[in-house]
């Protein structure tokens, strides 16, 4: 009777508790310059495992001339547009509330120029360094600028950081941007 009753016990330790998924949307917006030169805003979908990252990214650069103003509304003329869309892998480490990676990869680009209606399209080789802070413990989450806490404590919430990011191709640039963040940033 003592062998059965010691069989049937297990083990905390080997208990396996659920864990969130590593995987969070950003949006970047910043500036470049080089051989684009402008405003520049991203979207991106990241995928963590272990200390390896996936990144796929979507990047729009506006090549400003002049801004002006037509009744009180801002408006600007543009030079060119540059579409561009990239996949990278890198690292990423996390050390409580913060974390920071290093990617490269591949990408394509569309630039359309508005003056000689010029399209060039080229592949490049994107690299991006990134700094972010987000909640270090699961914690409720909250609307209207964390004013109202909705639920029950979740792994989900937001991040705030900066990029340093370029890419080496035929319209070669290097940018500079602040972050936002929405997702699982860890595993919590």
């Amino acid at each position: 009777m003592i062998f059965v009753s010691t069989i049937a016990q297990e083990d905390v330790d080997t208990l396996r508790i659920k864990s969130n998924p590593v995987f969070f949307a950003g949006m970047n917006l910043g500036f470049v310059n080089g051989n684009l030169t402008g405003l520049n805003a991203s979207f991106d979908l990241n995928y963590q495992s272990n200390n390896n990252l996936l990144t796929f990214k979507y990047n729009a650069i506006l090549d400003i001339e002049e801004f002006g103003f037509l009744y009180f509304i801002p408006t600007a003329d543009i030079n060119s547009e540059t579409e561009e869309f990239s996949i990278l892998f890198g690292k990423r480490y996390i050390e409580d509330g913060f974390s920071y990676h290093f990617s490269g990869g591949i990408s394509y680009s569309i630039t359309e120029g508005q003056q000689a209606d010029l399209t060039y399209s080229y592949t490049g080789f994107p690299l991006e360094i990134g700094i972010s802070w987000f909640k270090s413990k699961k914690e409720r989450f909250r609307i209207l600028y964390g004013l109202i806490p909705v639920g029950k404590p979740t792994a989900f919430g937001r991040s705030i950081g900066f990029k340093l990011y370029g890419n080496v191709s035929k319209k070669s640039y290097i940018g500079i941007g602040l972050n936002f963040g929405l997702g699982w940033h860890k595993k919590y």
